[in-house]
């Protein structure tokens, strides 16, 4: 057979292999609250070294713990509660966010609202380490090659390591809208940024000089993607999601970009299976995808409408687990290859044109960039946002419905000599 023909056979193979099991969603409730429509937001989630799986809740202030039977066994008080519990507002910024285990086998996450790193044991001991720039927004974390906590920072743009001990080290600037950040397979960490519309690479051994160990990749990339989760993947690349294009991109460490469209409505986190196949949360569509490593999407299992899966992270129990914001749930799915099954070829769609659908331009002039954004997916309109700053316009303007693409307009408000100076240090 040529390439093609075993291109084809291969694909139908990967379809045929493809998990089947349908997701199972289960309630938060525990001896804490044991309330589970208590509005917890939950949203960062990963596979502790318990054997369990441990997970943020935004509106709480709390870290959760769920054994893989499906049982919250603690939720342990972090920090105060939100002063609102509509976590997918625009201007919500949660006392919690993403959360890793560490090098010293404890539990490491971010906190978005107090500019802090917090740690806590498997036994609820709880630290907090302040990161040493005001108001920095600390969002995605993860452990780097050398041992230490690598985090990123949505309002400094700077890249942050502490150690074990609560040492910090920051790095940048980098571009606008730092957001998810893995540790990559050359020694490097990489992040993505959703706003700068491209991928970054940090070396971990290099001194805090600016900008001087950052290489920056955007070839490749389809314009106002929206770069968003990122993970380490089998064999050396890092796969991550475009929640604006709607597409799943795979990086190589010497920076070529590979995309692949169909990936759901508005990918977001993404993971590594115990079946070597990428997953990824779908947020605007309420589902969980699948992509093998060869590029063909298998999967996208359908949960409750309006849960908006959040975070995804393969489990000690061999499934993929996931935590639903709006759907105050966590969520798992056996990656288990059905025993025996007669195999499905894909299903053929018609040739026709769909009509498009339409949305309300949402209300946008004076959000932030990383607000109007979020705004505009929950309205699920299609847009592209020029500028950095604040929202200065919209066409469509708000109110008007449209099938076509909204382009927003944002500049950066002039600082006053005080801001200027502190950016200056800075730089």
């Amino acid at each position: 057979m040529s390439g093609p023909q075993w291109a084809g056979v291969f694909a139908v193979l990967a379809a045929f292999l493809a998990p089947t099991a349908a997701a199972q969603e289960f309630a938060i409730s525990s001896p804490d609250i044991a309330d589970p429509n208590v509005a917890r937001c939950p949203g960062g989630i990963t596979a502790g070294p318990d054997g369990a799986l441990w997970f943020t809740e935004e509106a709480t202030g709390r870290i959760g713990r769920m054994t893989t039977a499906g049982v919250v066994t603690r939720e342990y008080p972090v920090v105060s509660p939100a002063s609102s519990t509509d976590c997918s507002a625009p201007s919500f910024v949660g006392p919690l966010d993403q959360i890793t285990t560490g090098p010293d086998g404890a539990l490491w996450f971010t906190q978005p609202r107090d500019n802090m790193i917090g740690r806590i044991t498997t036994a609820g001991a709880v630290d907090g380490f302040t990161v040493p720039l005001a108001d920095t927004r600390p969002e995605g974390i993860t452990v780097g090659p050398d041992g230490n906590l690598w985090f990123t920072t949505a309002n400094a743009l700077l890249i942050g390591r502490i150690t074990p001990a609560g040492a910090f080290t920051m790095y940048g600037p980098t571009g606008a809208g730092p957001s998810d950040i893995a540790a990559g397979a050359d020694g490097r960490i990489w992040f993505t940024e959703s706003i700068a519309n491209r991928i970054g690479a940090l070396a971990t051994n290099a001194a805090a000089q600016p900008g001087t160990a950052i290489s920056y990749f955007s070839q490749g990339l389809t314009g106002a993607s929206d770069p968003s989760g990122i993970t380490p993947g089998p064999g050396g690349g890092l796969w991550f999601t475009e929640s604006a294009a709607n597409q799943i991109g795979l990086i190589s460490t010497a920076g070529a970009i590979t995309e692949f469209p169909g990936a759901g409505a508005g990918p977001s986190a993404i993971a590594v299976g115990r079946d070597g196949a990428l997953w990824f949360t779908e947020s605007e569509a309420g589902a969980i995808g699948r992509i093998t490593t060869g590029g063909l999407i298998t999967n996208h299992f359908p949960l409750t409408p309006g849960s908006e899966p959040s975070d995804i992270t393969a489990g000690p129990d061999g499934a993929v687990w996931f935590s639903e914001s709006a759907g105050n749930r966590i969520g798992r799915i056996d990656t288990t290859p059905p025993a025996a099954a007669a195999p499905t070829l894909p299903a053929f769609q018609p040739l026709l044109r769909r009509r498009a659908r339409k949305c309300t331009v949402p209300k946008l002039k004076g959000l932030t960039v990383k607000k109007a954004k979020r705004r505009l997916r929950r309205a699920k309109c299609k847009f592209r946002v020029r500028g950095k700053g604040r929202v200065v316009s919209s066409s469509p303007k708000a109110g008007k419905r449209t099938a076509k693409r909204v382009q927003v307009k944002a500049k950066r408000k002039r600082a006053g000599a005080k801001q200027e100076r502190r950016e200056g240090a800075r730089r």
